[in-house]
């Protein structure tokens, strides 16, 4: 799959959610109103049950200040497995303030149930009402990539994904509304939400992508010489930030035209799922192909993970595939 972090994603179905009474979580929330109310932090954090069979009792924090919140659980066909909570916000009464959290993402994953071809996931949500909205978000366990986002109905959601293989994390989210007069439209919304592993069995393929930033003007790129930081740069203005699914042993950077061909090879120690470019200018490097005349000239930028898959880092929306060698 691929969109403004280039990503590609396919092949296997996932998970429906079964929802068993209902408040629940947050992630890509609706339209939000104006300015929330006054919040409330607690350091507090919930305690989970270490067995996977869930019940309809939830043992929470004795100074907890909400009422209880909703839980939820995936159910695979070897066993129930339950959320790791993620965030929450929650509306407390007539005073209009709100009680936030959020914890380390992923930090509470343990499990990474082997998803089955075919086959849906029931996410059951327990709580006293149902929610207004739900959605899923999914990404890749290494390199934190999204690969999908959906918004999902409240009555038995269904979440169906296509996925590489691979090992995932997927955050389910609720809302929950509560009458505002302040707000705009007389309402605004309760939050929960809580994080699950799943693993697609199979050859783990090369998943990658980069966000940039957004600064305008005149993007080309001009080298003075090949010692120019900016040949590995995105544009001559943005920076840009890159995470792939696996580690990076090598970034390839090819340089040609109708008569020449320039390669340099950066050798990353040790390999990284997370890099920026323009690359450090101290990465150490092997050359072949130069010096080069001034000019145009393509450009292709590639990163290898250390099993040799490749991802072509030009083939992203907003990084340049030409530059000019200035002459001296």
């Amino acid at each position: 799959m691929r969109g403004a972090l280039k990503t590609f994603v396919a092949a296997l179905t996932v998970a429906v959610i079964a929802i068993a009474c209902g408040p629940e979580a947050r992630d890509q929330p609706a339209a939000r109103d104006d300015a929330p109310p006054p919040t409330t932090r607690i350091a507090s954090t919930p305690t989970l049950p270490d067995n996977d069979t869930p019940t309809t009792t939830r043992v929470w924090p004795a100074n907890w200040p909400v009422p209880p919140l909703p839980v939820m659980w995936l159910v695979h066909p070897s066993g129930s497995v339950w959320g790791s909570p993620h965030r929450f916000c929650w509306h407390l009464g007539a005073d209009a303030s709100r009680v936030c959290e959020e914890y380390n993402i992923w930090s509470g994953v343990r499990t990474y149930p082997e998803a089955i071809p075919g086959k849906r996931i029931p996410v059951t949500i327990e709580s006293e009402t149902r929610p207004d909205r739900v959605f899923a978000n999914v990404y890749t366990r290494h390199g934190n990539l999204m690969v999908e986002s959906l918004e999902l109905g409240p009555n038995h959601p269904a979440l169906d994904l296509d996925l590489e293989p691979g090992d995932y994390h997927i955050r389910v989210i609720g809302q929950w509304p509560y009458a505002d007069p302040s707000a705009p439209l007389g309402r605004r919304y309760n939050e929960v939400s809580y994080e699950f592993g799943l693993h697609v069995p199979g050859a783990v393929a090369l998943i990658g992508g980069c966000g940039m930033t957004e600064i305008g003007g005149d993007l080309r790129i001009v080298l003075r010489s090949l010692d120019d930081r900016l040949r590995t740069a995105a544009d001559s203005a943005n920076r840009a930030g890159c995470r792939f699914n696996k580690p990076i042993a090598q970034f390839v950077l090819t340089l040609e035209n109708d008569a020449q061909t320039y390669t340099e090879v950066f050798r990353i120690d040790p390999p990284l799922v997370e890099f920026g470019l323009p690359l450090p200018e101290d990465l150490a490097s092997e050359t072949s192909g130069g010096p080069l005349p001034p000019g145009d000239y393509s450009r292709r930028m590639v990163a290898i993970a250390e099993d040799g898959q490749e991802f072509d880092i030009t083939g992203i929306d907003g990084v340049l595939d030409t530059i000019t060698l200035a002459g001296r």
